[in-house]
């Protein structure tokens, strides 16, 4: 399962083994989407890059075009990578429920800790205890 950058490049979770990982799999036009983005730009800022990696996995389809994903995400202030996933990862995370976002909390060994659909205060507080684990995860 991979996802492609915004330069073209292929990447894997492997390549980010040592760190926690959050995927967000999301789209410009979500409302709860959009709500989510703070919360995981202060996630980064607490925990530092060196510790912590944010991708936004955009899956808005024809709907989000490139273009239209750059001005979001300039306007919105967005603090982390975007993304584009391949079909095998967009197939695995939205096998159960396709609502968005969904997010993806992995440990420093790529395990996954957590998955999340929706957004909510709640949700907000089970995303941060679930980085607190995948950041202590040897």
């Amino acid at each position: 399962m991979s996802w492609t950058d915004d330069k073209g490049g292929l990447h894997q979770v492997s390549e980010l083994k040592g760190k926690a990982v959050i995927l967000d799999f999301w789209a410009t036009y979500c409302p709860p989407c959009r709500e989510e983005i703070p919360h995981l730009n202060g996630l980064l800022a607490k925990n530092g890059a060196d510790n912590l990696t944010i991708i936004g996995m955009n899956v808005g389809g024809e709907e989000d075009p490139p273009d239209k994903i750059a001005a979001f995400t300039k306007q919105t202030k967005v603090d982390y990578p975007i993304a584009h996933p391949d079909d095998a990862l967009v197939n695995y995370v939205f096998a159960d429920r396709d609502d968005i976002p969904q997010t993806i909390v992995l440990d420093r060994n790529g395990q996954v800790v957590d998955k999340f659909v929706g957004y909510s205060t709640y949700i907000q507080m089970s995303i941060d205890d679930a980085v607190q684990k995948a950041l202590k995860a040897e």
